[in-house]
């Protein structure tokens, strides 16, 4: 069984509902950075430290990041708390670049959540009370997911050479906008969980199609 699933996600692919639902299913613990900010050993790394951190370096490109001084330290504060996180129990990690930076964490899985329908994330961005969308242009509201998508991956790429969004970076990629919430979270839930599939009946599937492609191929 998956016992840590790192999830990364492009704003408003619904990641964070997907998460909390396979999360409540799975007995696994969804922890993003204000999280792991409660669970760290640094008593400067508070939630309100974290957000007004992050309101700094949002439009900063990698390079940028990777000289910073105090983005290191960020970093490897959420790192160490990562590690008491999933020490603790099952759980959902989401960004921060941890499941690169932790990727040989056993039984982990990598996951990228992505929306293939630029419009059907407008009215998520919208609705999102952290920001003020509200009366914003179709232009600007597109503008502002695609620069929240560029922060996410500029956060990864300035600790990590395997780059956000792109598939060889994670074990497994899920279309929302295709498969919708609900299904996204069955699969998942599926992934994470012990396998099902008898492995002789598979062997014996198997056999019996190469045994019948053979005797098509003498």
């Amino acid at each position: 069984m998956i016992k840590t699933l790192f999830m990364d996600s492009e704003y408003c692919s619904m990641g964070r509902w997907i998460s909390m639902i396979v999360g409540d299913v799975c007995g696994m613990r969804l922890y993003e950075g204000i999280d792991l900010a409660h669970v760290s050993d640094e008593e400067w790394l508070t939630p309100a430290y974290l957000n007004d951190f992050d309101n700094r370096i949002s439009g900063r490109t990698a390079d940028e990041l990777r000289e910073d001084d105090e983005f290191q330290r960020v970093n490897t504060a959420l790192v160490a708390a990562a590690k008491t996180a999933i020490a603790t129990g099952p759980c959902i990690i989401h960004e921060r670049a941890l499941g690169a930076l932790l990727k040989d964490t056993p039984d982990s899985m990598r996951v990228l959540l992505y929306n293939s329908s630029m419009e059907h994330r407008i009215p998520r961005a919208v609705g999102d009370p952290t920001f003020s969308l509200k009366g914003a242009s179709h232009d600007e509201v597109i503008g502002f997911i695609c620069s929240q998508d560029a922060d996410r991956a500029a956060y990864r790429n300035a600790l990590t050479n395997e780059a956000w969004g792109e598939k060889r970076s994670y074990d497994l990629c899920i279309d929302s906008d295709l498969l919708g919430r609900e299904k996204c979270a069955e699969i998942l839930i599926e992934a994470v969980s012990d396998l099902k599939l008898d492995a002789a009946r598979c062997k014996e599937i198997i056999d019996r199609i190469m045994e019948k492609w053979a005797e098509n191929h003498r």
